[in-house]
This record gives structure tokens, C-alpha cells and sequence, in this order.
């Protein structure tokens, strides 16, 4: 028999989201402020993997005092997925094999690899960290164009708008330093061939290595990117670096806050934000590394520098929005 109190308890529970029904109201006076810290947190932590990331560019250029490119980067992937690689084996966790071990290497050597070392021997030439992050922080456009023939997806015209915003900005953040016949044409160079590769990896991370176990496949990556470093790190630089007593924090800095904390921070907020609001933080990535390389690295950054950055970031951050709403604006109708 239903009683009254059983009818609206039964109604409650239809209601519910659990059930499927219309979700909860949003919470408001006491509740609201028992919720508001996990707002701040997810706030935190994305300003604090801005901070991290931008830090990344400072620690290389601090460790490009002691080590050669390719020396520094083989030691950074080296000791972070050493470190990984030990958590990974004290927790019991199974290491991947045959096809999705390659698939994992491959990406590693494209992200990790090919990103940072070329990222450490443009910043080598001359190029300023600002810019060099400047340059890096156009991959999620980049990685949208690669995207569409091979996982067919589709562009918007705002992805189109800030590529052309942050190639604009790319190019007047370097007009006053670019010197054709010197190393720092190279350098812009290798920044890009750095961009194609954390693009392309992207790429190949979303069409292989779906459902990677954060620790086990992170140190197959930093792994293999240590492999593929080291090549050239002992034929082209002869292994060149001073174990000097200022290189090991810097050493120890890039490998385990910004490939371990920042990589952690990294699927963090994509758990909890989504591919689309994260990449958008890396457009805040070369105001921030500018400001660190002004204040720590001492680094001059005209008119035209500061301009680019601006025109670049702010650009880009807009056309992301555009392409968001639009697809939102899709997705409704």
C-alpha cells in the first residue's frame, strides 16, 4: 500500500539525478559556502598550471648555462621517468607492452622529445623565452588543423582567426630581434619544428593512447623521449655538461615539478574542465614566462616584443571563445 509519504519519497527519487530525472537545484546561502572552496581549488589549480608551465621556459634557460640542449633535455626525461617509472613498479601497476607501449613511445618521443629539445635549442640561438613560449602556446591551433584530416574533425572560423592572430604576433614579437643571417632565423626554426611536435603528438595521443594509466604511461613516454634524446646528445654535443652546485635545483625543477607536477596538473583539469577550457590556459602561458624572464632572467623585451604578445594572446584567447560558442551554438540546434 502506498502511503503518501511513500509516493513523494518514490517522486523524489524519479527526481533525482541518479535516476536520470532533472538535476538538483544549484546550492544556495550555507550550502553554496560549503561548495565554494572546490570552486577555488579548481580555480587554483589552474592558475597554478599556468605558473608551472610558464616556469618551464625559465628553468630551461637557467639550464642551458650548464648542459647542451640535448644533454639537458635527455636528463630531465631521464630522472622524471626514472622517478615515475619506480612508482609505477612499487604500486603493482602493469606496464603497457606490444602495441600500446609503441603507440605511448611514439607520443613521447613527438611531445616530450621533439618539443623540448627543440624548444631548449631555439632558446640556445637567442630566442627569448617569452617568445619561445609564445611560438609553443599555438598548439592547440595547430593541433586542430592536424586534427581535422586525421580524426576528421572540423575547424571553425575562429580557430582559423587566432592562428592568424598568433602567427601575426609571433612574427612582430621577433621583427625587432630577427637577424637573418644569424642563429636566431635557426632558432625560430627549431621553436616551430617544436610546435609540430607537442601538435602532432597530441594528435597522436587522442587517436591511440586513449585510457593511458597516468604513472605507468607517462613514464613510457619520458622514457622514450630520453631515448631519442640522448642520440643526440652524445653525437652532436659529446654528453656537454657541468654538474656545477647551481644546475641541480634548475635540473631537478624541470624534471620533477614541470614534467611530474605540471603533466599531474595537466590531466587534472583535463578530468575536470575538458580538452577545450585547458587549452585555452596556454594562451596565458607567454604573458607569464615574460614577466618571470623580465624579472628573473633580467631579459629586455621592446615595444614590438611586449606588442606581439599582447596582439598574440589576446587574440588567440578570442578566437577561442569564438569557436567554443560556436560549437556550443551547434551542439544546441
Amino acid at each position: 500500500m502506498n502511503t503518501p509519504k511513500m509516493q513523494s519519497r518514490v517522486a523524489r527519487d524519479r527526481e533525482s539525478p541518479v535516476n536520470g530525472g532533472p538535476p538538483e537545484p544549484r546550492p544556495v546561502g550555507i550550502e553554496a559556502a560549503a561548495t565554494a572552496p572546490v570552486a577555488r581549488g579548481g580555480a587554483a589549480a589552474r592558475a597554478a598550471l599556468v605558473v608551472v608551465w610558464s616556469s618551464g621556459f625559465i628553468s630551461g634557460t637557467l639550464g642551458l648555462r650548464h648542459a647542451a640542449p640535448f644533454t639537458f633535455a635527455c636528463l630531465r626525461f631521464v630522472i622524471a621517468g626514472g622517478l615515475l617509472l619506480a612508482i609505477a613498479l612499487a604500486r603493482g601497476v602493469r606496464l603497457p607492452r606490444g602495441r600500446p607501449l609503441f603507440h605511448l613511445a611514439v607520443a613521447g618521443v613527438l611531445v616530450q622529445g621533439l618539443q623540448f629539445s627543440s624548444i631548449y635549442v631555439g632558446m640556445d640561438l637567442g630566442v627569448p623565452s617569452g617568445v619561445a613560449a609564445l611560438v609553443i602556446a599555438l598548439y592547440p591551433l595547430v593541433a586542430s588543423l592536424i586534427a581535422v584530416p586525421v580524426l576528421g574533425e572540423h575547424i571553425t572560423r575562429g580557430q582559423v582567426l587566432g592562428l592568424a592572430l598568433g602567427l601575426g604576433g609571433v612574427v612582430l614579437a621577433v621583427w625587432d630581434r630577427l637577424h637573418v643571417g644569424g642563429g636566431h632565423l635557426a632558432g625560430i626554426a627549431f621553436l616551430f619544428l617544436g610546435l609540430l611536435g607537442i601538435s602532432a603528438g597530441t594528435v597522436w595521443q587522442k587517436l591511440h593512447c586513449q585510457g593511458m594509466e597516468p604513472v605507468s604511461g607517462n613514464a613510457v613516454q619520458l622514457i622514450a623521449a630520453a631515448a631519442a634524446t640522448l642520440v643526440p646528445a652524445l653525437l652532436a654535443e659529446g654528453f656537454d655538461v657541468t654538474f656545477a652546485a647551481g644546475f641541480w635545483p634548475v635540473l631537478l625543477w624541470a624534471a620533477l615539478i614541470n614534467s611530474i607536477v605540471g603533466v599531474g596538473l595537466l590531466y587534472h583539469l583535463l578530468q575536470r574542465d575538458g580538452t577545450s577550457q585547458v587549452s585555452s590556459l596556454f594562451y596565458l602561458v607567454p604573458m607569464v614566462t615574460a614577466a618571470f624572464a623580465a624579472v628573473l632572467l633580467h631579459q629586455d623585451l621592446g615595444p614590438l616584443t611586449l606588442g606581439g604578445l599582447a596582439l598574440a594572446t589576446g587574440g588567440t584567447l578570442l578566437a577561442n571563445r569564438i569557436g567554443h560558442g560556436a560549437r556550443r551554438s551547434s551542439g544546441s540546434g
